[in-house]
């Protein structure tokens, strides 16, 4: 099996390279695609400046990393100086979308959720996201059912409110 891990940000400690240790334990093949000039991690995919959905199809799972920048961008606070990754936005979006209806199991850990949720990705599932009110008030605001579990799988969609080694592998397996 071969799995992409596309960054947006990278300052959440631990929250790449445990997803990556995961996947790798898992037997799988993983690649890196970035679409933030700021991240800060060897990759393999470079979908900064252009889209293009047919380098999705060789992969069986995808795995967002949002870091901070999802957090305060989903809630629409400021972003403190110290994660102010550039990220292209637009290209993230295209990349969440795709993966979602096109059937691919994708991973989405901590604020991702949220953020899925809020482009109507989420409607009439249930997920999973990082405790604070605000995600979850945008998890139920935007149709999706809030379940407090570590992690939650609803058909191709794993939510996860914590990243862990373990928390990944129990995930897949499920």
């Amino acid at each position: 099996m071969k799995a992409l891990i596309i960054v947006a940000d990278d300052s959440y400690k631990g929250e790449y390279s445990m997803m990556m240790q995961a996947l790798r334990q898992l037997g799988m093949e993983v690649s890196t695609g970035l679409v933030s000039k700021t991240a800060r991690v060897n990759f393999d995919l470079d979908f900064t400046e252009n889209f293009d959905e047919n380098k999705l199809g060789d992969y069986d799972i995808i795995a967002f990393i949002g870091g901070y920048w999802a957090y305060y961008t989903v809630t629409g606070k400021e972003t403190p100086g110290r994660v102010k990754p550039m990220v292209n936005r637009d290209i993230f979006e295209k990349l969440l979308t795709k993966s979602v209806s096109g059937g691919k199991k994708v991973i989405l850990p901590l604020a991702l959720p949220a953020y899925a949720a809020k482009l109507g990705l989420l409607k009439g599932r249930r997920a999973t996201v990082y405790p604070t009110t605000e995600l979850i008030s945008l998890l139920r605001s935007n149709g999706a059912e809030f379940v407090n579990e570590d992690f939650v799988v609803d058909n191709n969609i794993v939510t996860m409110k914590k990243v862990s080694v373990d928390t990944i592998i129990k995930a897949l397996r499920e």
